[in-house]
Order: structure tokens, then C-alpha cells, then sequence
């Protein structure tokens, strides 16, 4: 082979590797890059359960909030909107037992697509979820043993701007 047709080769062979890149970050659920699915855990690399040392070591995002209690972290994710989250985790003698994201979509139709995100992600990860009342909950048992209500919900606004609301919250057996 001539070294122009190599040439020649190698760069459709680079442009097919670029946008076959382009195509699957743009298709990825962004459920799991809000959980950070990557990092393992139960929730963005921690779980139920984990020391509050643990998640202020782990968790990425801003702090707004650090209590002994509790620790608030808000997002704003890179995207072409002002889509952005807080994450609540809340803490007792046990560790981790409460986290709770509130993603605040631009509009209601884009709330709606995050939303079928979410519930694909967890649907994958728990089965289908029981729906009651606009709110639908997986119970789930966590990788270290812990029994988890996740509930989703899309139902509520704050300041007439649509609002997305994912809890873990530890539950008894």
C-alpha cells in the first residue's frame, strides 16, 4: 500500500472512531452520568451506609451545605442548557441512610426526557418500579446489604420551574 492510501485510510479510519464518539456520548443516559454510574456505589461512589468522611472524599460537586448531619452539593453539569442538581445526603450513627436529588430541568419536556432516563437506569439496574400516585419506587437491597426505597418523582415546581426528585432512603427490612 502507497503511503498516500495509507494516509488516506488512517483518516477516514480517525473520522469513523470520532464520530462514532460523538454518537454514543450524545445517546448516553444522563441519568448515569448524574449517579455517576462509572464510579460503582450505590450513588455517585458511595453507599448507603458510608462514613460522612467517605462521601465528602468522593462526592465532586460544589458544597453548599456541611453540617455533621447532613452535606448539600449542587451541579451544574456541562450542557447547552442551565439544567442543574443539588444532592442531600443525610447521615445518622449508622453512616449514609438519606440521599435525595433534585435535578431543576429548563423545561417541562426536557424534565420529562430526564426522567425517562432515570427510570431506564433504574429499571435496568432494579426491574420495574411500582407507581403509585405520579411517584414511582423500586425497593432494592444495595450491594453491601442495605434495604433502599428509590423514589422518583416529577411532580413538584419550585418557583413555577419544573422540578425532578430522585430519594435513596434506607428502609427497615
Amino acid at each position: 500500500m502507497t503511503s498516500s492510501k495509507f494516509r488516506w485510510w488512517w483518516g477516514a479510519f480517525a473520522v469513523c472512531l470520532v464520530l462514532l464518539a460523538c454518537r454514543n456520548s450524545a445517546n448516553g443516559n444522563e441519568a448515569e452520568e448524574i449517579v455517576r454510574a462509572d464510579r460503582g456505589g450505590d450513588f455517585r461512589g458511595v453507599r448507603i451506609g458510608d462514613e460522612r468522611e467517605v462521601v465528602l472524599k468522593t462526592e465532586t460537586a460544589q458544597t453548599v451545605y456541611n453540617m455533621p448531619d447532613e452535606l448539600i452539593y449542587r451541579a451544574y453539569p456541562d450542557g447547552k442548557d442551565s439544567t442543574w442538581y443539588e444532592i442531600t445526603y443525610n447521615f445518622n450513627n449508622q453512616g449514609l441512610y438519606d440521599i435525595s436529588l433534585d435535578v431543576f430541568p429548563t423545561t417541562s419536556s426536557r424534565m420529562q426526557t430526564m426522567k425517562q432516563n432515570f427510570v431506564a437506569y433504574y429499571k435496568e439496574r432494579y426491574g420495574e418500579c411500582k407507581q403509585t400516585n405520579g411517584f414511582c419506587t423500586w425497593r432494592a437491597m444495595t450491594d453491601n446489604g442495605h434495604i433502599v426505597d428509590i423514589t422518583l418523582t416529577d411532580s413538584l415546581q419550585v418557583d413555577e420551574r419544573p422540578r425532578l426528585r430522585v430519594n435513596f432512603n434506607e428502609s427497615q427490612p
